[in-house]
């Protein structure tokens, strides 16, 4: 189970909306906008989590952006036998989202992040995804030099 926290909710928005973001090549601002208070609570009620924090969302977001080349780079460094490129691209979402955060927020615990973003992946994915997830986060933690 996601941790019911802020942060919780936070990163499955930030999921969502860089992966709507590429679907749809808009920008964040346009699809933040519609991520109303409303939706916020309807997604509260599903995930059964605390309010998603907007300037965490954001941070993760054009974080994950701003730094695509490189984690992507990471990313395929440690996808074995897969190529980004060819992976869904929610999966990818997950992934740029989860591995950037692995890589810039020092103060949170490795494990935290390696279960939240599972937990992720499995509240979408009933298959071999959260263990991909895992996978990949595994390998970039260890061979991530700061």
């Amino acid at each position: 189970r996601m941790g019911n926290s802020n942060k919780s909710s936070s990163r499955l928005f930030a999921v969502q909306i860089l992966y709507e973001m590429e679907l749809n090549g808009k920008s964040f601002e346009v699809i933040q906008r519609r991520f109303s208070d409303d939706s916020f609570v309807e997604l509260e009620k599903i995930n059964n989590q605390g309010k998603p924090n907007k300037s965490y969302i954001e941070k993760l977001v054009k974080g994950a952006s701003k730094n695509q080349k490189k984690v992507d780079d990471l990313i395929n460094k440690n996808l074995k036998n897969w190529k980004l490129s060819r992976i869904e691209s929610l999966i990818r979402a997950i992934l740029r989202i989860s591995v950037y955060e692995l890589i810039h927020e020092d103060d949170i615990p490795k494990k935290v992040i390696f279960n939240e973003y599972i937990e992720i992946a499995k509240f979408f994915f009933d298959g071999e995804e959260p263990s991909l997830i895992n996978a990949v986060l595994d390998a970039v933690s260890s061979n991530a030099i700061k």
